[in-house]
């Protein structure tokens, strides 16, 4: 007869219960609502899609889902965002760059 620990079934339940807090604090941004909406607050009130506009045509919004786009990551889309910032003097804060990943992500993105 094999002997079995009782320290097994304990030692997986922590194992899995720290994969789980992996998981939730991995959780993307844009899954928080209230990031999102303060996101498109700013890009509406920083008049990206003016910007935009002037670049692609239309109303500003078909620079996110042309199939020519330059964002084909998350990584570049921050980097994006962190470059209009820059180069347009928006003085935002790191987490309002943020929330305009979350916001960009969740509407036109989704990576």
């Amino acid at each position: 007869m094999v002997k079995t620990s009782r320290a097994v079934p304990v030692l997986a339940s922590l194992a899995c219960l720290g994969a789980m807090t992996s998981l939730a604090a991995s959780l993307p941004a844009w899954a928080n609502p209230a990031e999102i909406e303060s996101g498109r607050k700013f890009v509406k009130d920083t008049r990206c899609e003016d910007c935009h506009a002037k670049k692609a045509g239309g109303d500003g919004t078909g620079i996110y889902t042309r199939a020519d786009r330059k964002v084909s990551t998350l990584a570049k889309l921050t980097a994006q965002v962190a470059r209009c910032n820059s180069e347009l003097n928006l003085s935002l804060f790191p987490e309002d760059e943020a929330a305009i990943v979350a916001y960009l992500n969740k509407t036109y993105y989704k990576f």
